[in-house]
């Protein structure tokens, strides 16, 4: 090799080796993928000249696992003697990512000097591997474990906690104790000198990562987006809080070549205000209007028929002659102005319901009562027709009364929560439903008959959590319309605001978890809906920075149509 061409490739090898931006820029090159972005290049840096024990607190889909196994791929390129242990979730994640990085060191030129020397004895299989230059020991050069598995007794000059924290493992406090106590065993395996890095989004309000805080780790946080005043961090990283101090415009992407403003107001709408901000702005200390995700104010009130419905019908606190759509009349058990709004507009076409269903759950012990629910679908909405709670559990009365409210909405469907034996109340409940059954054409208000199937379901996981899953995505895209009346059930509004994810939050949640479990039911059908849903949140976005613009020019919106009500 010419001396110019040698000394050219000793430069490189050289920068490859003394700045890990460079060597991450270089290997996307080589793997074909696009160009490092910002934010990973931030990431990197912290992940370079960060404390000894340091984290990432990164959006959900912000490659922070790629860009740190990169990391650990330069610290084995610099120092081949480097113990990497990355511990997962689960061990398959592990495996995967130990396999995408031998994959990475097969495919690139400068990188295959690290391949494993089977021959020469060296560790090559899914759950460990050595480099070539490596000095032989019993340790090897990088390995995968589960954080609920076996770690005791390893060793390793570099932890990796990848996502560590996931909704299944932070249910209940016990669980989250445990995680903790299975983390803090990497300071035992650690050997001194050595760096320990977490990864993760955070998944609880009593997240892994705030209480590593407490013990001493540093923490850097990238959130999908530039955060206003109420969604600022501590930890939030000093170049995004640099580009707000320059002036760049609040909410704007921090990945906008993958993440635009649009994806991410859909992202919002569909996993839920509390679960976004949460898992995609890192905010664990969640204010009120978060605390409490099921707000009032998010639903449309509109007298729901019996048989049909608007084909659209939108919400909006402001009509267009600049009135309220506030429902005064509903007194609201909301926090703060938290209150109840009608539709800004909706279709003078009007549409058969798709179906409509009724969710039962019987009453257990104590002053539980028996639920229901009635819920109706139509166009990608869904109208809550009646919801309440009955005394006397088994009793006949209970089981006429649920009947005879299922023909009254023209349901079709019944399903009733079959845990703890519940299955009696579907046998209690079927000769009832007989006696109501209508044949095509017996009677002249039902001249296409009445008749409903009935299924037990069973349910699992906390209830709490349950529950907010089920309602907040469909309320945060407004897509839930509830009958005057079933607006005005207090009990009902008093479940619904006060709800958290803490376990035992509230004494009684029987009717906010019917009206839950049957919108559960449509869940299918929404989900078919989601590019309707997607259309609506961009136009009710854009129409808000719309307003606000001829709010700040003291004009008055143009162009509004004619079939506006309220």
């Amino acid at each position: 090799m010419p001396v110019n061409e040698n000394k050219q490739l000793e430069e490189y090898i050289g920068k490859l080796a003394e700045d890990f931006s460079f060597f991450g820029e270089e290997l996307w090159q080589e793997l074909g993928l696009p160009a490092f972005a910002l934010h990973q290049k931030e990431i990197g840096h912290w992940l370079q000249d960060g404390p000894r024990r340091r984290g990432v607190r990164a959006f959900r889909g912000a490659s922070k696992t790629w860009v740190t196994l990169a990391y650990c791929l330069w610290r084995l390129f610099v120092n081949p003697n480097e113990r990497i242990l990355l511990v997962s979730k689960s061990e398959k994640n592990s495996k995967d990512s130990l396999f995408m990085i031998r994959r990475w060191i097969a495919q690139v030129p400068w990188l295959q000097h690290l391949s494993p020397d089977r021959r020469g004895g060296q560790r090559d299989s899914a759950v460990m591997f050595d480099v070539g230059p490596a000095e032989n020991d019993r340790t090897p050069s990088f390995a995968a474990a589960s954080v609920t598995g076996q770690i005791t007794g390893r060793r390793a000059s570099i932890i990796l906690g990848d996502d560590c924290e996931t909704s299944e493992n932070t249910l209940t406090i016990e669980m989250r104790d445990r995680l903790r106590e299975q983390v803090k065993e990497f300071e035992n395996i650690l050997i001194p000198g050595g760096d320990i890095i977490m990864l993760g989004t955070p998944h609880h309000k009593e997240s892994l990562y705030d209480k590593l805080v407490e013990g001493g780790y540093v923490f850097r946080c990238w959130p999908c987006r530039l955060p206003s005043a109420d969604e600022l961090t501590d930890d939030l990283a000093p170049e995004l809080a640099q580009r707000l101090a320059e002036g760049e415009e609040i909410g704007e992407p921090v990945w906008p070549e993958r993440f635009t403003t649009d994806e991410l107001v859909e992202r919002e709408a569909s996993e839920g205000r509390s679960t976004f901000m949460m898992q995609y702005m890192m905010l664990t200390h969640l204010g009120g209007g978060v605390q409490y995700p099921l707000q009032l104010k998010d639903l449309i009130v509109f007298p729901v028929a019996r048989e049909e419905a608007p084909l659209t019908i939108t919400w909006g606190q402001t009509n267009d002659r600049g009135g309220t759509t506030r429902c005064e009349e509903i007194p609201s058990l909301g926090f703060g102005t938290d209150g109840f709004y009608s539709p800004i507009m909706y279709s003078q076409d009007w549409g058969k319901y798709t179906g409509s269903k009724m969710w039962i759950d019987p009453a257990g012990r104590g002053a539980d009562k028996t639920a229901y629910a009635i819920v109706s679908h139509l166009n990608g909405n869904l109208f809550i027709k009646d919801v309440g709670g009955l005394d006397g559990g088994y009793s006949p009365d209970v089981l006429e009364h649920l009947v005879v409210l299922a023909k009254k909405h023209m349901v079709r469907e019944i399903f009733v929560e079959s845990n703890f034996g519940m299955d009696m109340f579907v046998s209690l409940i079927e000769p009832v439903l007989m006696k109501h059954r209508v044949r095509q054409g017996e009677t002249e208000d039902l001249p296409h008959g009445w008749g409903a199937s009935i299924d037990g379901v069973h349910t699992s996981g906390q209830k709490e959590v349950r529950i907010i899953q089920s309602l907040e995505p469909v309320m945060n895209q407004h897509r839930l319309i509830m009958h005057p009346d079933v607006a005005a059930n207090q009990e009902l509004q008093r479940q619904m605001v006060t709800i958290t994810r803490d376990r035992n939050c509230l004494r009684h949640e029987d009717e906010v978890e019917a009206l839950a479990m049957c919108v559960k039911q449509w869940t299918d059908v929404l989900n078919q809906d989601q590019s309707v849903s997607a259309d609506r949140q961009r136009e009710r976005v854009q129409e808000e920075r719309l307003r606000a613009h001829y709010k700040e020019l003291g004009l008055v919106p143009a162009g509004e149509p004619r079939w506006f009500k309220h």
